[in-house]
C-alpha cells in the first residue's frame, strides 16, 4: 500500500493541574501535499495531565494533538456560522473554525497574530497555544481555541490550537479612511466587538486595512497619525520601528486593533515590518 504520509507522533508531558489516565481522540486527520489518511478512536495514554499531548508532522505542516484546555469541560467546540458571530460568544466558549487566511505572522509583544474570511467581511486576533512562526499572510488554516477578549476590549481567540492547509495569495488590505478604522460597535454588552469611541461605519476590527494619516505625536512606541477629518489614529511600532518627523504624511498598512488611552478607546493600526509604513510627503 502506498505511504501517503510519513508522520511523527511526539509525546509531551507537560505537567498540569489535572490527572488523566488515558485520552480518546474522535478522529485524528494527518494533512500532507497530496492525499491523506484518517483514524478514529486513536488512544493517548497519560500518567498526568498535560496541555499538548502529542503532534503529528510532515514537511511544511504540523498539527498538535490530544489538548488540554485550561477550564475544559470535554464538551465539542461551538461552530458558529461565521467568523464576526464568534466575536459575540462568552468569554470561555470554545470555538472551532476552518476556511482562515493569515493576514500577519507572529506579532509582538506577545506572539499573536490576525487571520481574516478569503472574502475580507472580518478578521479576528489569534494568541496560539504554541509556536506559529511558520504563519505567514497567505497561510491558510483552521482553529480551536477559547473566545477571550484583550484589556482593550479586542475580541481574540486564545489558547489557539492550529492545522495548516496550504497556502494562497495574500490578502489585499481594505482602504479605510481614519473617521471609518474600527468602526461602531458590533453586538450588544455583555458579549460583543467594540469599536474606536470617535469611528463612525461598520466594524472592521480585525481586519487587515490601509490607512493615511499626518503625524502629529508620540506616546512611548505608539505614533499618533491625524486623518484630514480631526480623527486621531494610533500606530503601534513595536514590529515596524520607524521614526517619521511630525508632520509626516504617512501610508501605513495593518490589521486594525484597539487602544485605550485613558477613558477613549482609539482605533489602532499595527504594521508587520518597516515596509508597511510609507512616507507620502
Amino acid at each position: 500500500m502506498r505511504t501517503l504520509l510519513t508522520a511523527a507522533l511526539l509525546m509531551v508531558a507537560i505537567p498540569v493541574p489535572c490527572c488523566a489516565q488515558g485520552v480518546t481522540l474522535q478522529r485524528l486527520v494527518l494533512p500532507a501535499l497530496a492525499g491523506g489518511a484518517s483514524a478514529s478512536d486513536v488512544d493517548l495514554q497519560a500518567t498526568g495531565g498535560q496541555p499538548v499531548a502529542g503532534r503529528v508532522q510532515a514537511t511544511g505542516v504540523r498539527h498538535w494533538i490530544g489538548f488540554w484546555l485550561p477550564g475544559a469541560t470535554g464538551e465539542p467546540p461551538i461552530l458558529p456560522d461565521s467568523l464576526a458571530l464568534a466575536k459575540l460568544l462568552p468569554d470561555g466558549a470554545r470555538v472551532s473554525l476552518t476556511g482562515l487566511v493569515a493576514t500577519t505572522g507572529q506579532l509582538q509583544p506577545g506572539g499573536f497574530f490576525y487571520v481574516s474570511r478569503p472574502d475580507r467581511a472580518s478578521g479576528i486576533r489569534l494568541l496560539p497555544l504554541s509556536d506559529a512562526k511558520s504563519i505567514v499572510p497567505g497561510t491558510v488554516l483552521s482553529v480551536i481555541g477559547t473566545m477571550d477578549t484583550t484589556p482593550d476590549g479586542e475580541r481574540q481567540i486564545s489558547a489557539a490550537l492550529l492545522s495548516v492547509h496550504g497556502f494562497r495569495d495574500p490578502l489585499e488590505p481594505l482602504a479605510i479612511a481614519g473617521r471609518y478604522l474600527g468602526g461602531g460597535a458590533f453586538g450588544n454588552a455583555p458579549w460583543f466587538q467594540p469599536g474606536a469611541d470617535v469611528a463612525a461605519g461598520v466594524n472592521n476590527v480585525g481586519l487587515f486595512a490601509r490607512t493615511w494619516g499626518t503625524v502629529t505625536g508620540w506616546e512611548e512606541r505608539i505614533l499618533t497619525l491625524e486623518d484630514p477629518s480631526g480623527v486621531p489614529v494610533a500606530v503601534m511600532l513595536d514590529n515596524a520601528p520607524a521614526d517619521p518627523a511630525p508632520g509626516s504624511l504617512l501610508e501605513v498598512l495593518g490589521p486594525v486593533s484597539l487602544y485605550r488611552a485613558g477613558q477613549q478607546v482609539r482605533a489602532l493600526l499595527i504594521p508587520r515590518s518597516p515596509t508597511d509604513l510609507r512616507q507620502l510627503n
